[in-house]
């Protein structure tokens, strides 16, 4: 894929190869979930894939320059990238940040990541920093200006943003400081967009960071204006880091967001449309769809509240919702079914009996919510075009786990002890339903030309380790990730549990000399 240079001009604001482009993006932090930061080329390039197949076409890489694989990766595939070089100025964040030798380096290091990064065909743009702490000063413009200027020096192609926001506070403080900038990064604030555009109408705008649950209501202004460029959802996928953001709170457990207390297990972020393993959340397809045409209709059933009372949730959460019409305990009792569709209607059958239908045109935000009395069977949602059934997507009941199902995303590796592939084992019934409430615990051998690189199964608050071989299944899923021992050959995988039958899976790992 090639990228012509980027245009801003006041009536078609992004042009790519000609054509206008809404940026659907999402910040990406640098880990690899059971990876951890560990520097493993063909995880930056699934962690592209991913992203690339939840609809995404662009990223931005918060808050510091990702890895060169990252970037080759997003190349080769043609996922648009903001590289970012600071998560903050001369005042600190924290004790020991970048804050106590921002002047003594801040020079070397934008310049180092603009000289390495340059030649990415895959960069539009260059970020100089992220809601820095001095914000509202007037030498942040300075420094603002000082950065913009080092960057310029060495590619004038591309247009300077930062992420600054003021949790909607006093927002005509940021004109001195956003006119420094060629793109004005809005965190979490683009319903000021539109004001802001009659006070200055020069401004060109990006949301860098929105709440995963505005997805439609950041769509909405992005298609209406020229002036936006797009929207970043925090986050793209979940990660290692701010733990307990994005959590969603059952009756009993403590309240408040993530930066309040401890929240121990919590250990990563939850606020992805990706989770830890690639499965797509809900959320995921929703966006995906505002702005792709490749996926019309999509159904999940959301989590009901526990006896014990209501389901909470935080700034950064979305409802739990779940692939699942395997409910045991709520037969008879109200479920919440949710239907999302680029059709105008759509149609619900449970059991082969229509339930009804609905409309899902933009006036609805292209959802339609059904609730109905849990039985156990076949949900099954079908778009309507003019009246007629034109698709349709289906949720089974399970019954009691039996099998385990391996599906490796290779089945070759180089065997250079850097390559790997990454497993997902799902718990089924006999006739290879998902069981999506199985929490088997799975014991993992590899033998042959391989080992264990890592092990999960996208659960922030179960705190086993990452390195093992051993893990508890989460809404029925695991993941192990093998890499090559460095000798060609073939890795086994076997993968056993009390109670289920034993699966097998064989991995190739070629091209030792």
């Amino acid at each position: 894929m090639e990228f012509e240079h980027l245009n801003l001009v006041p009536k078609v604001v992004f042009l790519l190869n000609g054509k206008k482009i809404l940026l659907n993006g999402g910040c990406v932090h640098h880990d690899n979930g059971a990876l951890g930061a560990a520097a493993y080329d063909r995880a930056e390039e699934r962690k592209v894939e991913l992203l690339k197949a939840a609809g995404f076409n662009a990223v931005r890489t918060s808050h510091n320059p990702p890895s060169e694989a990252f970037l080759n990766a997003c190349d080769r595939l043609g996922m648009l990238v903001i590289d970012e070089a600071f998560d903050g100025w001369r005042e600190k964040k924290n004790t020991y940040d970048y804050s106590i030798i921002f002047d003594k380096w801040w020079k070397h290091d934008v310049e180092s990541m603009v000289l390495r990064d340059r030649n990415h065909p895959s960069i539009i743009m260059w970020s100089i920093g992220n809601e820095i702490i001095e914000r509202t000063k007037p030498e942040a413009v300075e420094t603002a200006k000082m950065l913009a200027n080092a960057i310029r020096n060495i590619d004038a192609t591309r247009p300077v943003t930062s992420a600054m926001t003021t949790w909607d506070q006093g927002w005509e403080i940021f004109d001195p400081l956003m006119a420094a900038h060629d793109v004005a990064g809005y965190n979490y604030q683009l319903h000021r967009a539109e004001s802001d555009h009659e006070r200055v109408p020069s401004r060109i705008i990006l949301q860098t960071e929105s709440y995963p649950k505005d997805a439609f209501a950041n769509w909405n202004l992005v298609q209406k204006h020229n002036y936006i460029l797009g929207d970043f959802v925090w986050t793209a996928m979940d990660y290692l880091g701010e733990s307990g953001i994005g959590r969603y709170i059952y009756p009993g457990e403590p309240i408040g967001e993530h930066w309040e207390r401890n929240l121990y297990p919590w250990h990563g972020a939850y606020c992805g449309d990706v989770d830890l393993m690639g499965w797509r959340k809900p959320i995921s397809h929703y966006r995906s769809m505002l702005y792709n045409d490749n996926e019309k209709i999509y159904m999940a059933v959301k989590e009901p509240n526990p006896e014990s009372g209501e389901i909470k949730l935080t700034l950064w959460a979305v409802w739990p919702t779940w692939e699942s019409w395997t409910w045991p305990g709520h037969e008879g009792k109200n479920i919440e079914v949710e239907i999302y569709s680029k059709y105008p209607k759509v149609r619900l059958y449970l059991n082969g009996k229509n339930i009804g239908e609905k409309e899902t045109t933009k006036a609805q935000e292209f959802k339609a919510t059904f609730v109905i009395p849990y039985e156990s069977g076949e949900l099954k949602a079908v778009g309507l075009e003019n009246g007629k059934e034109r698709e349709s997507v289906l949720l089974k009941t399970a019954s009691q786990p039996s099998k385990i199902k391996l599906t490796a995303d290779r089945k070759t590796i180089k065997a250079d002890s850097q390559d790997l592939v990454y497993v997902t084992v799902e718990i089924t019934d006999e006739k290879g339903i998902l069981n999506p409430n199985a929490e088997n615990e799975l014991t993992f051998k590899v033998s042959g030309a391989g080992t264990i690189a890592g092990v999960d199964n996208a659960n922030l608050k179960d705190a086993d380790l990452y390195s093992a071989n051993t893990r508890k299944a989460w809404h029925g899923r695991a993941m192990v990730i093998i890499k090559s021992n460095g000798e060609s050959g073939t890795i086994n995988l076997e993968v056993t549990s009390p109670g289920l039958n034993k699966s097998v899976i064989k991995i190739q790992s070629t091209g030792k000399k």
